[in-house]
């Protein structure tokens, strides 16, 4: 178990993010899925909606284990075939 303790310095990590796009019209959809029950599921079911709403298209679903970081070949994947990620859980 970890514990965090608010009162201990962090490192300020800075993240680069990308720009917004200026229509969510067309983008491709990469789905993550860790394997928890209904997960992929529930990831099916936001992207259809993003597929009926905003004419956006399903390319890419990868399964990894839960806890478990993507495997290069996965990020990869998804850095090629997608415009954005939606990474979800189930139970």
């Amino acid at each position: 178990m970890d514990i965090l303790d608010p009162t201990l310095e962090r490192s300020n990590e800075r993240f680069n993010y990308v720009a917004r796009p200026g229509s969510f019209n067309g983008l491709r959809i990469g789905l993550i899925e860790n394997t928890k029950k209904n997960a992929e599921a529930v990831l099916r079911r936001v992207a259809w909606q993003l597929e009926k709403q905003h004419q956006m298209t399903l390319e890419v679903l990868v399964h990894k284990p839960q806890r478990a970081p993507l495997k290069d070949d996965q990020l990869e994947q998804i850095r090629k075939a997608s415009d954005f990620a939606i990474t979800g859980i189930g139970d």
